[in-house]
C-alpha cells in the first residue's frame, strides 16, 4: 500500500467512510494485523487493575464515620443495647406465643353419613361411634384438655372409653351430654322438633339451656331410660324404653323399629330417605308399628303401615308425602 494511499484510507476511516472492499483491504494488510495483534498483548489487565481495593475502602469508611467525639459511640452502644434489649423480649414472647399456639390448635375432623347410609368412626381416645344417616359428627385430632369433646348433628350412638379423668362430652344446638364410660344414642337433627337420648349402660348426664333464662338445667339419665326435649315448648320429659332393642340399629346397621310409635319412626325415616313425611301429632303418638328397612323404597314402607292401619299417604309434587285416616 503506497503512502498516498494510506493517508487516503485513513482519512477515509477516521470518517468512517470506508468502502467494504476498502474495509476488507485493510484488515487483511499484513501491518495492520501484526500492529493490532501487537495492542492486544500490550494492553493492561483491565479486570485487575480496576478490581477495588475493599480493605482500603472499609478501613476509610470506618475512619471517616468514627473519626467524631467519643460520645456518638456511647449513643451507638445505648442505642443498640435497647434494639437488642426488645428484640430478645419480642424473641421471647414469639417463641410463647408460637407455643402456645402450637399447643392449642388442634386440627378438626367432620366425618358426614349420607343418605341410606351408616358410617363408624372410632375416636382418638378409642371411643366407638355408630353414626346414622343424614349425619354429621366433628370432632378434633386429638383431646388435650381437661374434656373430651365433640358436636353432632343427627344420629349416632356413642360406646364411650373410660377415662375418669376427661369427661366425654357430645354437644348438639339445644343439648350436650356428658358421660365417662358410657354407651348411649343421641338423635338430634337439626331440623327436628325432638332431641332424644336414649343409654344402654353407664350413667349420663344431660344438661338443657332454657332459652328465656339461659340458664342450664341438668337431668341424670339411667340406663333403659329415654329423655325428650320439645325444642317448642322447651318440655323435657323421661320414659322407660328397651335400650338394646332401641338402639338394634347400631348392630344391624339397617333401621329396626318394634311396637315403636309412629312419631319415633317418622324422624328416622325422613333421614333414611331424605324425603319429609307429615302426620297429624295425634295420629303419630296413637299408632305403633314393627318393622324393618333394608333396601326397600320409602313408597313400599309407607305401602306397608297403610295395609296394617287405618292410615292412607299421599305423595305430593315435591316428592314428600302426607300420612292421614283413612
Amino acid at each position: 500500500m503506497e503512502y498516498e494511499d494510506k493517508k487516503y484510507i485513513l482519512r477515509k476511516l477516521m470518517q468512517d467512510a470506508l468502502t467494504e472492499e476498502e474495509r476488507i483491504a485493510l484488515q487483511s494488510s499484513r501491518r495492520v494485523t501484526r500492529q493490532m495483534e501487537w495492542q492486544w498483548d500490550s494492553a493492561p489487565d483491565v479486570i485487575e487493575r480496576d478490581c477495588p481495593d475493599e480493605p482500603s475502602i472499609w478501613r476509610n469508611i470506618c475512619r471517616v464515620s468514627w473519626q467524631h467525639a467519643e460520645d456518638r459511640k456511647v449513643v451507638f452502644y445505648k442505642i443498640y443495647s435497647l434494639v437488642a434489649s426488645v428484640l430478645l423480649v419480642l424473641g421471647v414472647a414469639g417463641t410463647a406465643y408460637f407455643a402456645y399456639q402450637d399447643r392449642t390448635t388442634v386440627p378438626m375432623y367432620v366425618v358426614s353419613s349420607g343418605i341410606q347410609n351408616m358410617e363408624s368412626v372410632s375416636l382418638p381416645d378409642g371411643t366407638k361411634v355408630q353414626m346414622g344417616p343424614g349425619s354429621r359428627l366433628t370432632y378434633p385430632a386429638s383431646f388435650s384438655g381437661k374434656t373430651r369433646e365433640v358436636t353432632l348433628n343427627g344420629q349416632a350412638f356413642f360406646d364411650v372409653a373410660k377415662n375418669r379423668e376427661k369427661p366425654f362430652i357430645v354437644r348438639t344446638e339445644d343439648m350436650s351430654v356428658q358421660a365417662l364410660g358410657t354407651a348411649f344414642e343421641l338423635f338430634s337433627y337439626e331440623m327436628d322438633n325432638k332431641i332424644e337420648t336414649i343409654l344402654l349402660n353407664g350413667k349420663i348426664k344431660v344438661g338443657i339451656s332454657d332459652k328465656g333464662t339461659k340458664k342450664v338445667k341438668e337431668y341424670l339419665v339411667s340406663p333403659d331410660e329415654k329423655l325428650v326435649l320439645d325444642r317448642q315448648t322447651g318440655e323435657v320429659m323421661k320414659q322407660a324404653v328397651n335400650a338394646d332393642k332401641y338402639t338394634a340399629w347400631r348392630k344391624q346397621k339397617m333401621l329396626s323399629f318394634e311396637n315403636e310409635k309412629l312419631s319415633m319412626i317418622i324422624p328416622r325415616l325422613e333421614q333414611w330417605y331424605g324425603r319429609k313425611v307429615m302426620c297429624q301429632k295425634d295420629l303419630a303418638e296413637k299408632y305403633r308399628f314393627t318393622f324393618k328397612v333394608r333396601d326397600e323404597s320409602l313408597d313400599r314402607i309407607l305401602y306397608m303401615i297403610k295395609a296394617s292401619s287405618p292410615l292412607i299417604y299421599t305423595q305430593m309434587e315435591s316428592g314428600d308425602y302426607i300420612l292421614t285416616l283413612k
